[in-house]
């Protein structure tokens, strides 16, 4: 996984995206997946609160 995917993919899960539903359209596995950490989300997901995007 490319480094622009695994940005999307992380991207996805601070939304709080359906798993299968990430699988399905980013064509990712569950490996890919859990390859991402919680802290990874986490400020992610701090991010998008800052800026407005996520409540």
């Amino acid at each position: 996984m490319n480094e622009q995917k695994k940005r999307q993919l992380i991207k996805a899960l601070a939304y709080d995206t359906d798993r299968e539903q990430i699988k399905s359209v980013m064509n990712v596995s569950d490996e890919d997946i859990n390859s991402i950490s919680v802290t990874e989300i986490e400020s992610e997901k701090k991010y998008y609160k800052e800026m407005g995007y996520i409540k």
